[in-house]
């Protein structure tokens, strides 16, 4: 019976040797597992359809104040999908305004506008390629630019090109971009 208990030992003993990558491999295992609950957390894919500002909304709303407004397309004359000011950005979707803050330490534009707004669901960047004056509504300057918006898991939700028309307030408190 001894011999038994004795070769029980030894085979308990030498099976416990040769697993010295057994810490490694449960790390690898358990950093698996995160990523699966972290990917399956994660809301779905949806995309985001600004709509464009009216006349209306942007005397409602107060958005012709100093600052740029994005275009979708070539024209000058369409109505903004993106209202970009020096404290707060806007877009609206599904009927309704949703303003974005300003990012601290994005790039300026003109009249003081900025390149980043961050919301709670959605981030927008706004590139606009100045350089050459072009010109936009009511004498505003106007670029070809890029409309970027990314929901909170940083995918693209939205992308298209278009112009950025840029023009300061006048006397009366309101832009000739309208």
């Amino acid at each position: 019976m001894r011999k038994i208990w004795l070769a029980v030992l030894t085979v308990a003993a030498l099976s416990g040797c040769g697993d010295e990558d057994a810490p490694q491999a449960k790390a690898v295992d358990d950093a698996q597992d995160v990523a699966l609950v972290e990917k399956l957390n994660q809301p779905p894919f949806k995309p985001v359809l600004p709509q464009p500002f009216t006349t209306e909304d942007i005397a409602r709303y107060d958005l012709a104040r100093a600052g740029c407004m994005f275009r979708p397309g070539k024209q000058a004359d369409e109505q903004p999908l993106f209202v970009a000011q020096q404290d707060r950005g806007y877009l609206k979707i599904e009927g309704k305004l949703y303003p974005l803050a300003v990012k601290s330490g994005s790039a300026e534009l003109p009249s003081g506008a900025h390149s980043t707004y961050i919301g709670t669901q959605n981030w927008v960047e706004l590139v606009a390629q100045a350089g050459e004056d072009g010109a936009g509504p009511g004498g505003a300057k106007s670029w070809p630019s890029r409309l970027v918006i990314h929901d909170s898991n940083e995918r693209v939700a939205f992308d298209s090109l278009g112009q950025v028309s840029c023009a300061p307030s006048t006397p009366e408190g309101s832009t000739a971009q309208g």
